[in-house]
């Protein structure tokens, strides 16, 4: 693969590595041609952990706005489903684990690598996210510093609600006391972003649908779950005086589909445009 200097993506379609060793992550990158000071758009993929398709599907979405597109992939093998999109801060029965496990700090790494391989840390950029990747990236404001322009949650299945008497995942019970504060939660709501809804998204099933008591507390089906989702943080802002820079854009006639979601007109409104 040719590029001007190490790490920097080629144009057109692209692979490049960040970090070294066991937290060495690919990442899916199109880069249109002649793009110079356009913005970034990182994909984050959901359980199917299809980063490459991800890309794909976004490059109509980058020619438009002359973007680069950068795929993170988080692998099966070393991000279980929770150790991926609920950021591995907590294993299976809830105990903490070293932050070196961590998804949400290695995203932090690939997104600042890219910015700086790229020559503009200060380049806008968005982080969009569908089904797993929407869960990723709603638990990801209110752990990392967040520097994007916005945020798109797309289709998450499950969401933490800025609340502590619900476990993590769902809500913020069990985490460390540093994220069980109310600092972190009007950090979350100040973050800009977009919930991003599919109207058809309306299954009850599906290899990856989580049914579970806690999760039916959010809502029976995933448009119900995020339209909850954002009513509450809506609610939570306004009670607490906090700015709520969030906003909610539904698609219709489109169900948990990541294709039609990156590519549908409403994606604009999406991303604040």
């Amino acid at each position: 693969m040719s590029s001007a200097s190490p790490g920097v993506a080629p144009e057109g379609k692209g692979e490049v590595s960040v970090g070294e060793g066991d937290r060495a992550i690919q990442v899916f990158t199109y880069k249109p041609k002649g793009f110079s000071n356009g913005p970034i758009f990182f994909m984050f993929h959901g359980a199917k952990r299809n980063a490459e398709d991800y890309r794909n599907w976004s490059i109509a979405l980058a020619e438009k706005h002359h973007a680069m597109v950068a795929a993170p992939f988080f692998d099966q093998e070393r991000f279980l489903a929770h150790l991926y999109s609920w950021g591995g801060i907590l294993t299976k029965d809830g105990k903490l684990r070293d932050r070196k496990g961590w998804s949400f700090p290695i995203a932090t790494e690939v997104i600042q690598t890219i910015l700086k391989r790229e020559g503009n840390p200060k380049r806008d950029h968005y982080l969009i996210g569908h089904s797993g990747g929407a869960q990723f990236l709603t638990r990801y404001v209110a752990i990392e510093p967040v520097t994007a322009k916005r945020v798109v949650a797309a289709n998450a299945g499950t969401y933490a609600f800025p609340r502590l008497d619900w476990d993590w995942g769902y809500g913020f019970g069990k985490l460390p006391n540093e994220f069980q504060n109310e600092g972190r939660f009007k950090k979350m709501l100040e973050t800009p972003m977009t919930v991003y809804l599919g109207m058809a998204d309306t299954l009850m099933e599906g290899e990856n649908f989580d049914a579970s008591a806690d999760a039916n507390l959010e809502g029976k089906v995933r448009l119900e779950r995020g339209r909850n989702f954002f009513e509450y943080c809506q609610k939570l802002a306004k009670q607490k005086g906090w700015k709520f820079n969030w906003t909610k854009v539904e698609v219709p006639n489109v169900g948990h589909d990541a294709n039609s979601m990156i590519n549908d007109l409403r994606m604009e409104k999406a991303l604040g445009n």
